[in-house]
């Protein structure tokens, strides 16, 4: 899936986000939130750019991550949506400088990436567990997975352990899916 997901053009990437982006900032979910944690998309991921544009326009706080150590990640508070205010990561993803107000326990919906998801609400992320060990010392949120079509599989469960921790919906280009 990865491959799959990094052979599409940039333009395709652009569309097929777009897509998604105005869905989910017509949905009830974005517009009853208060507080969003938002991914920064990075190589072939769904862009979250619109969504964050969309949260400040509609007076959200918005939340972005920072890896804090080699097993957690932290959500801080952005004001714009300036790459020159974002620092590279352990990664190599844009994260805050982490001098901003933490919002990690106001968070009332979360944006996750994937890799693959299923439709009993697990995802394949890139192994490293943060969002799994996020999830699961956090409190009550909506959690949703952003991915193009192609990223579901619809047939069988993804490989997943008890550390695993499953999403509420996942959105793609052709809308919400709802989890078995």
């Amino acid at each position: 899936m990865l491959a799959k997901r990094d052979g599409l053009t940039e333009l395709e990437i652009h569309n097929k986000s777009k897509q998604i982006q105005e869905i989910f900032t017509a949905s009830h979910f974005f517009k009853e939130s208060r507080v969003l944690g938002v991914y920064l998309a990075h190589g072939s991921e769904v862009r979250t750019q619109t969504i964050i544009e969309a949260g400040f326009e509609n007076r959200k706080i918005i939340g972005v991550p920072r890896v804090i150590d080699s097993s957690s990640i932290k959500f801080y508070e952005i004001e714009a949506f300036s790459i020159n205010s974002l620092l590279k990561g352990k990664f190599g993803i844009p994260e805050p400088k982490g001098t901003e107000r933490d919002v990690t326990k106001l968070i009332d919906l979360l944006i996750v990436p994937g890799i693959a998801f299923d439709l009993h609400g697990y995802r394949l992320g890139h192994g490293m567990g943060y969002y799994d060990r996020f999830l699961k010392s956090q409190g009550n949120m909506t959690v949703i997975g952003l991915a193009f079509d192609f990223q579901l599989t619809k047939t069988r469960f993804l490989p997943h352990d008890n550390h695993d921790m499953k999403i509420d919906n996942i959105l793609t280009e052709t809308g919400y899916i709802p989890m078995i």
